[in-house]
Formats: C-alpha cells, structure tokens, sequence
C-alpha cells in the first residue's frame, strides 16, 4: 500500500469517520439498524476502505454509494469489488463537473460529499488546488439547488511546492455572482502562499467562505499528514454543513 493511501485509512479513521458518525445521528436520529446516508466519493480501486468502514459502522449500503474514479481500468475493478455501488468516471471529476451534461448532476443531494482528490493520483502541475476549489464550489452549487439542509463535506489534497495562487482563487469564485454576497476578501491572504501552514489555513478560511455564499455554516476539522519526510503533505477538512 502506497503512502498516500496508508494516509487515507489514517484520515479515515481520525476524521471522516467520526465526522459521518456524528452526522448520522443528526440527520437519522430514530435509524437504529443503519442510517443508509447517501454517499458520493473520489475514491481508488486499491484503498476504497471509507466505503468499507461506513458500512460496517452501519452508516450507509453500497446501494446507497455512489463512487468515482478518473482511470477506465479503476472503474471496472471498482464496480466488481463494490457491486451494486454506482461508478462514475473514467474521468476526472474536476473536469467533468464544468459540462452541461455532467453525469452526476441528477443524484443530488448527497448526505455525504468526500472529494478526496489525493486518491485520484493527481498531477502536480501548478493550478491544480485552484482548480479543486473552484470544483468544490461548483459541487455546492448542485447540493444547494436541491434545496439541501445539511450534510458531511470532506476536501482531502496534496499539497506540494507550487504556490497557491489566492488571488486567482477569490477572483473565480467572486465571478460567480450570488445576490447579497460581497466576495471573498481579497486581502484574507497574500496573492501567492508557498508556505505549506498558510496553505492549509488559507483553504480552510476559502471553505468557510464558499459555505457561506451559499447560506451555509461550516464546522471543520484540519488534519495533514506529511509524505515521506518531503516538502508535500495531505490536507484533509471535514465538516458538518447546515442552512444558516
């Protein structure tokens, strides 16, 4: 098992799991037997163990999942090993939520989101986390037209040495207008981070504020994990979102 998916049953067991219990009990209070929270999740053919672990802490089905993957290769062995979970893919989710026919667009509203892009084996082009953000803002976009209450939000990157452009992050999503919202502020963070720590902080607070322009408060939890003693490190937010 590699690293990053050794970090992933990690964040699992410190984060989302004790998130998604937490919800479940919110959402389905009188569920005794199993909550059957629907769940969508980026997720690998090698370590889909949140899927597994959800089920046995009687928190959802595999027919109640919804999984994707970017690789045609890991999507067939997924719908073997998952059956009857429904797989979406072979594409990357960042690029196909922007098309007007975007696969996914009618199972909204989800209970669970886990958009954990470090197991979709990302590129480390510049841009990348700047792309992701703008994705989960389009992802929230889809949850609040279904007039959705509330529900688990989970952001999971990999953080490396290429800045994080803020500037470009507050200038996309400022340009899509919501009425009474005033933007992001610009002057939050300095226009390009390089220091990993302010990263993290930086989209924790850019979370918080999407959330927002949508009418929706965010609680979240941080936790970042270090790869190999590297300069790169796994960040993952997690969160229950509710209607203000």
């Amino acid at each position: 098992m590699s690293e990053i998916s050794e970090i992933k049953t990690q964040s699992i067991n410190d984060l989302w799991l004790p998130k998604v219990k937490k919800a479940g009990e919110i959402f389905y209070p009188k569920l005794r037997k199993n909550k059957k929270m629907k769940l969508l999740t980026l997720t690998d053919d090698r370590n889909f163990q949140e899927i597994k672990v959800f089920e046995e802490n009687s928190l959802t089905t595999k027919d109640c999942v919804i999984a994707w993957t970017y690789s045609h290769i890991k999507k067939l062995r997924l719908e073997t090993e998952l059956s009857p979970t429904i797989v979406f893919g072979p594409a990357r989710y960042e690029d196909s939520i922007s098309s007007s026919s975007f696969s996914l667009r009618s199972h909204f509203p989800f209970d669970v989101i886990n958009l954990d892009f470090s197991s979709q084996d990302p590129d480390l082009e510049t841009g990348r986390v700047e792309k992701e953000i703008e994705c989960l803002e389009k992802t929230i976009i889809l949850q609040s037209a279904q007039r959705n209450k509330e529900f688990v939000l989970v952001y999971t990157t990999l953080l490396n040495s290429n800045s994080l452009n803020y500037m470009s992050i507050v200038s996309t999503s400022n340009a899509v207008h919501v009425p009474g919202w005033s933007g992001i502020p610009s002057g939050n963070f300095p226009p390009s981070i390089t220091d990993q720590m302010e990263k993290i902080r930086c989209i924790e607070s850019v979370l918080s504020e999407i959330c927002l322009k949508y009418n929706y408060n965010g609680e979240f939890e941080k936790r970042f994990y270090s790869v190999g003693g590297t300069r790169k490190y796994i960040c993952s937010i997690a969160g229950l979102v509710s209607r203000r």
